[in-house]
């Protein structure tokens, strides 16, 4: 039922979501984009894509051989995402990150920006996302804020987003390592958090 009313909540939201709540400039973006170490043809899996502020930078890192999969649970936001970005190298998926319709090491790089405070079940989200990880895949699990400022902002819209909080730095490792990831990195600053990781080898 928790999952069923974050959806009905973005589904509502969908409408002016960017403007509204993802207020970071060109700049910022291309900074924060600038930390994943993505390359030309890489395969690329965009969780929580929203309405595809993401999507515009991630093409200039893969480039026209590379392919991005542009996820999120919200229909109305990933109706609004195909509608603006008209790629043929993007492929829209509207399902669950705790049930990713991927095969196996598929993924050479995920990113998830401002979207995994809203996770229901973190623990599988995160071995699903290292499952589709081809091995030495990378992760990136990003906020526009730190901890506690997710969290302040999240119980002050209330509703269905007021409990939404990021994972303590030692359970987000401890998930991360159960799941075959290394080379774990927390950034955890008042404009941003940023927690990345690579693939080492299948899940266990």
């Amino acid at each position: 039922m928790k999952d069923l009313s974050k959806r009905k909540f973005f589904d509502k939201e969908a409408l002016g979501w960017n403007e509204r709540n993802r207020s970071e400039d060109k700049v910022q973006i291309q900074k924060l984009v600038k930390r994943f170490d993505l390359k030309p043809g890489d395969w690329v899996l965009d969780v929580g894509t929203g309405k595809g502020i993401l999507l515009p930078y991630l093409f200039r890192q893969v480039k026209n051989r590379g392919k991005i999969v542009a996820l999120d649970f919200s229909w109305n936001m990933i109706s609004q995402a195909r509608e603006i970005n008209k790629r043929k190298n993007v492929c829209f998926v509207n399902a669950s990150v705790e049930a990713l319709p991927i095969k196996d090491q598929k993924i050479d790089g995920i990113t998830c920006l401002d979207t995994f405070a809203h996770v229901c079940a973190q623990k599988e989200a995160i071995r699903e996302m290292g499952r589709v990880l081809r091995k030495g895949g990378r992760l990136y699990i990003a906020h526009s804020s730190g901890k506690k400022e997710v969290a302040s902002f999240h119980k002050k819209v209330g509703g269905a987003v007021e409990h939404d909080i990021l994972p303590s730095d030692s359970k987000m490792k401890k998930i991360m390592q159960s799941s075959g990831l290394k080379a774990i990195k927390i950034i955890d600053q008042p404009e941003l958090y940023l927690a990345s990781a690579r693939k080492d080898c299948y899940y266990v």
